[in-house]
């Protein structure tokens, strides 16, 4: 029978990429690990890791190895969260990428606070980057963000839309009332301010700026969306935001809202590092999110 702890070994330091590595991070010596990893390859009779110089390099059986041990051990992560949550207080670990707006973020996850068992929601705001790999350690249960999990993230998960929004245009009273004017020629030459790059807005409405011919005035660019939204308040530049949120940004900012860009839609997923959403919150997240983004847009 094959022993999982030795292939969790194996696992961590293929990795890591070293054994000196994997042992740092599981707190036992190489020699240990060295010795399980022996013993696993001796018991499967087959060869996992190869010598190159001082490298140790993943033959095939490795690497189809690796990849298998990754879904037992994605798997095991599912059953020991469904089993726990079964019969204590629920702890939710959610990280909130940049990109997406903090009221959004809170209507998307409020749902989680109305579940029969107590849930409590701890909240990371990090680097999509820092908070795949966080998910990929199961320290998080779920990731909150704007595009899907990128193929070439070296992270094994999985990207379930939440919903989409419309994108609409934003500004102050009298810049509003200035690009409303034989919109959408009348943006020419007005400020704009615009989220950072790693967000999917970035490109987007760019994307939509050239196709209207309109070369855009770029004023501000914001990895914070309320930093933005600070700089619209004070007339400083029209902004975009989605749909779904209007009524929210327009009493807390005193903005207006110009026009809704109907052909500009933005997209928001939930991440998770299993296929199966074995967490009630996150559980509650997912079912509730659509019929929430519909009716905040109905409202407009």
């Amino acid at each position: 029978m094959l022993n999982y702890k030795q292939l969790y070994y194996f696992w961590h330091v293929a990795r890591c990429g070293s054994v000196t590595q994997a042992a740092q991070q599981l707190h036992l010596t190489p020699q240990t690990i060295s010795g399980q990893v022996a013993e696993l390859e001796l018991s499967l009779g087959v060869a996992l890791f190869s010598r190159v110089g001082r490298r140790l390099v993943l033959t095939a059986a490795g690497r189809q190895a690796v990849e298998q041990a990754g879904a037992i051990f994605s798997l095991g992560a599912e059953l020991e969260h469904t089993l726990r949550y079964a019969s204590q207080e629920l702890t939710m670990q959610v990280g909130i990428a940049d990109s997406v707006p903090r009221t959004l973020a809170f209507e998307l996850l409020a749902p989680a606070m109305s579940l029969a068992t107590p849930v409590r929601l701890v909240c990371h705001e990090e680097r999509a980057e820092q908070l795949f790999s966080e998910l990929a350690r199961h320290k998080l249960d779920m990731v909150l963000i704007d595009r899907p999990l990128p193929s070439d993230s070296g992270v094994r998960g999985y990207s379930h839309e939440l919903g989409r929004s419309p994108l609409a245009l934003f500004a102050s009273p009298d810049l509003a009332a200035r690009a409303r004017s034989d919109f959408p020629a009348s943006l020419a030459g007005l400020p704009l301010l615009i989220p950072g790059e790693k967000s999917a807005t970035h490109d987007r409405l760019l994307d939509w700026y050239r196709q209207q011919g309109i070369h855009p005035h770029l004023v501000g660019q914001f990895d914070d969306s309320t930093l933005m939204k600070s700089f619209g308040k004070a007339g400083m530049g029209i902004f975009p935001a989605p749909l779904a949120m209007a009524d929210e940004i327009a009493r807390l900012y005193g903005v207006e809202r110009i026009t809704t860009l109907d052909d500009v839609t933005l997209s928001y997923y939930l991440v998770s590092a299993g296929r199966q959403l074995s967490h009630p919150g996150v559980q509650a997240v997912m079912e509730s999110a659509r019929e929430r983004l519909l009716a905040l847009e109905k409202s407009k």
